[in-house]
């Protein structure tokens, strides 16, 4: 997907910002892309008053993405924008209004296997094969990834030690996609991203439509035993805004060395598929593990 009229890939510094008060205009759209892709976003809101203790690492950003907007709010207040969302989604609900009451949070129908897992990754370190997959967890089609692809890439190859599986959030959908994967990190630190990974796919409902608001994020850190005195505390604003920083800055060399412009992109042994279904996934696997 063209990411600006000259069709040339966005710069890296634009990589996706997080969220701004409730109320505040988000003129964001989307233009439809091809079954199973999310195009990433020309424009994104910018994070409250936690990008400012960061400042120096996202300059850039704020100048490419316009007003500041500083805030005290605690991020209990700093509640996602809803807007419409373009393209085709098989997610249940895609209108892009808010939901009118809180759905409840439910548990997912299979959980990730974490015997082999260590903070973002599942398998073993020296496997001959990394798989890479980088995913919003507002994007559909990274649900239906997750749903379809990733148990049979696990059993396949993870558990038999073939292969090496790496979540990279490349969050870029709107506010509840930053605050999403936030509480992911947050979760990573007590040692339980794969079980918050499956139950944020698993309570996907729409793209900011109040999946992901932080009290449904406290609700599923609830669900999977978190320490909810150091949850809490990382979604402060402040705090929250330094995290998501060091999120994008992260990723940013290799966002831009693959040209990483939607979700889910899958990336074996450094070579970026061209789409993410089992049959492909599974060929590239096989041709990496060839490879002497």
């Amino acid at each position: 997907m063209p990411i600006d009229e000259a069709g040339e890939p966005e710069p890296v510094s634009a990589v996706p910002a997080a969220p701004v008060a409730a109320g505040a205009p988000d003129p964001v759209t989307h233009e439809p892309t091809p079954p199973g892709r999310y195009g990433r976003a020309p424009e994104f809101a910018l994070f409250l008053g936690g990008f400012l203790t960061c400042l120096g690492l996202v300059l850039s950003v704020l100048a490419l993405n316009g007003t500041i907007h500083p805030s005290t709010q605690t991020a209990a207040t700093v509640i996602a924008t809803p807007r419409p969302t373009g393209g085709t989604s098989p997610s249940p609900a895609t209108s892009g209004a808010a939901l009118a009451t809180m759905a409840p949070i439910v548990t997912p129908a299979a959980m990730t296997p974490t015997d082999l897992a260590s903070g973002y990754s599942l398998g073993k370190p020296a496997a001959k094969v990394t798989v890479e997959a980088w995913e919003d967890f507002q994007c559909p089609f990274c649900r239906q990834f997750t749903l379809q692809v990733e148990p049979q890439l696990v059993a396949t190859y993870v558990e038999t030690g073939k292969v090496r599986f790496v979540f990279r959030d490349f969050a870029f959908l709107g506010n509840e996609s930053a605050w999403a994967a936030v509480a992911a990190a947050l979760a990573e630190q007590q040692g339980k991203f794969w079980p918050y990974h499956d139950y944020l796919f698993a309570n996907q409902l729409g793209e900011n439509v109040g999946s992901f608001t932080v009290a449904r994020l406290e609700g599923i850190a609830d669900a999977v035993g978190l320490d909810r005195s150091r949850f809490d505390a990382g979604l402060q604003a402040t705090a929250a805004g330094a995290l998501f920083a060091r999120i994008q800055q992260a990723s940013q060399a290799e966002v831009t060395r693959l040209g990483i412009d939607s979700t889910p992109t899958i990336v074996v042994n450094g070579k970026k598929l061209a789409v993410a279904d089992w049959a492909t996934v599974q060929a590239a696997i096989e041709v990496a593990l060839r490879t002497k």
